[in-house]
């Protein structure tokens, strides 16, 4: 309203006010009214910024090679930097002057001048890995550059992304480092054939000193084992030598032992056959002696009657003996006798007494 404005910056801004051809006001981040049609202001950014950039540069085999990077950058003195290039802005705030393309572009070529300044002493597989000593060496320079001063700069960081060769170049190192990697590729293949060779030998000899090694284990453990046998044999020779000798002792033992029981049985026979004869030769004698007693006794009974000697005989008998003659006697004149009768008391005691006379019989 009636020409007077506000603006509001940010705090990575830094802000002038001109007025009749002064600096009325300036500073970063700065809020404030103006009139607008007898004021200019100049806005500088004051933030870190990257200026991204690419070119082609040849080699010192003239090749060509792409080179991609960026910087960054930051405003260390906005007011020199307002006076050496147009940053006047709108009431709005939008750039009317085309300072931050020229800052940019100043800067970009102050970078592929010093850049060219080294890699034009580079081959082409020498610049393509050259990538840190180029980003060193421009860093440094960049930090001493007269232009960078006058303009109020303080370069923070440079970083080169990529060093690329023409695509024709590039198909040529790719097939050079192809073959190279198929050689290596081979060679490794037969390094690593070889070595599973040398291996595989060395299985080989191993396998056979260890089968060596086995074999004269097994013939020690064959010998151990053989004469192990031998002493066993040997102490199974001595045992049956000592056995077969306790045998032969035993038998010795057994035959003086048999050989004495046999001269004892043979002396005892003898004995018992002299016995016999003495006890037949005493039997004798006393049979004849009985004999010649029982015939002087018959000879004094001969003389007497039947009768006589029935009674002395009766004499000798007890009463059930004396019932056994009468019933005998009864029995040889059975003929004459019409009737006879026997109590059974009289029967029984017979028999008792007759099986009684048969055991005495049989005892005798």
């Amino acid at each position: 309203m009636f020409g007077f404005r506000y603006l509001k910056t940010r705090p990575a801004d830094y802000v002038l006010l001109y007025r009749g051809g002064k600096v009325r006001k300036q500073g970063a981040g700065l809020s404030f009214l103006y009139f607008a049609p007898s004021a200019s202001l100049v806005l500088v950014p004051a933030d870190s910024r990257d200026a991204p950039f690419i070119f082609q540069e040849t080699l010192k085999d003239f090749q060509t090679v792409d080179i991609q990077g960026q910087v960054t950058y930051r405003v260390q003195d906005p007011t020199r930097l307002a006076s050496m290039l147009d940053f006047t802005v709108d009431p709005t705030g939008r750039p009317l002057g085309d300072g931050l393309e020229k800052l940019q572009l100043r800067l970009t070529n102050q970078v592929q001048v010093t850049l060219r300044e080294k890699i034009r002493s580079f081959v082409l597989r020498e610049a393509l890995s050259a990538g840190p000593e180029l980003v060193e060496f421009v860093k440094g320079r960049l930090s001493e550059e007269a232009v960078i001063q006058e303009l109020g700069l303080s370069v923070l960081d440079f970083a080169i992304l990529r060093v690329s060769p023409t695509p024709e170049m590039a198909r040529a190192l790719e097939a050079t480092a192809r073959e190279n990697l198929l050689k290596e590729a081979d060679d490794a293949i037969y390094q690593r054939r070889n070595f599973a060779v040398e291996q595989e030998r060395g299985i080989k000899e191993n396998e056979l000193q260890t089968e060596i090694a086995v074999e004269e284990k097994q013939r020690e453990i064959r010998e151990t084992q053989m004469n192990a046998e031998i002493a066993v044999q040997e102490k199974q020779k001595l045992v049956e030598e000592a056995r077969m000798e306790a045998k032969a002792s035993v038998a010795r033992k057994k035959m003086e032992m048999e050989k004495e029981e046999l001269d004892s049985r043979t002396s005892l026979e003898e004995k018992r056959k002299e016995l016999v004869a003495k006890e037949s030769e005493n039997r004798l004698q006393m049979a004849r002696a009985e004999g010649q007693a029982m015939k002087l006794q018959l000879e004094g009974l001969a003389g007497l009657s039947p009768e006589l000697l029935e009674v002395l005989a009766a004499n000798q008998m007890d009463s059930r003996q004396l019932i056994s003659k009468a019933m005998r006697d009864l029995a040889r004149g059975a003929d004459k006798i019409g009737n006879l009768n026997i109590s059974p008391d009289l029967l029984d005691s017979l028999l008792n007494s007759g099986s009684s006379g048969f055991v005495q019989q049989q005892e005798r």
